[in-house]
C-alpha cells in the first residue's frame, strides 16, 4: 500500500477517558492508522460472515423445504395404484420371446442407370 500524507480528525465527545487514551498510545507510537485498519477490515470480515450465515440459513431451509417435497411425494406414490403394479416390473430375459432371423434377399443381378439431369442435383459426384 503507498504511503498517504491524509490525515483524519475525529471530533466527539463521546469517547470515554480508557478509549482515549488507548487511542492516544496508538497515536504515539505511530501504530493508530494500522490499528483502524485492523478493526475496519475486521468490521468487514464479520460483515461477510453475516452475509455467509444468512445464505447458510437460506440453503437450509431449501433444503429441507426439497425433503418435505420428497416426503409428500413418497406418501402420494404409496396411495396411488402404481405401487405394487406389477406391469412396471422388468422382464426377465428368460421369458422375452426370441426373434426369429428372416431371410436375407439374395440379388446377384443388379440393373439401373443416372441420368445426367440426376447428376446435376449432387455436384460433390
Amino acid at each position: 500500500m503507498s504511503e498517504r500524507q491524509n490525515a483524519f480528525t475525529i471530533k466527539t465527545n463521546r469517547l470515554s477517558d480508557e478509549v482515549y487514551n488507548k487511542l492516544a498510545t496508538y497515536a504515539k507510537s505511530r501504530k493508530l492508522g494500522d490499528y483502524i485498519s485492523s478493526l475496519i477490515l475486521r468490521d468487514l470480515d464479520d460483515s461477510s460472515n453475516g452475509r455467509k450465515a444468512i445464505e447458510d440459513k437460506k440453503t437450509y431451509e431449501m433444503l429441507e423445504h426439497i425433503k418435505n417435497e420428497l416426503a409428500d411425494l413418497k406418501t402420494l406414490a404409496k396411495t396411488t395404484s402404481f405401487v405394487g403394479n406389477h406391469s412396471f416390473q422388468k422382464e426377465e430375459p428368460s421369458k422375452v420371446p426370441q426373434l426369429k432371423e428372416g431371410k436375407v434377399a439374395d440379388l446377384e443381378n443388379i440393373s439401373g442407370s443416372l441420368d445426367d439431369d440426376d447428376l446435376e442435383e449432387y455436384n460433390d459426384f
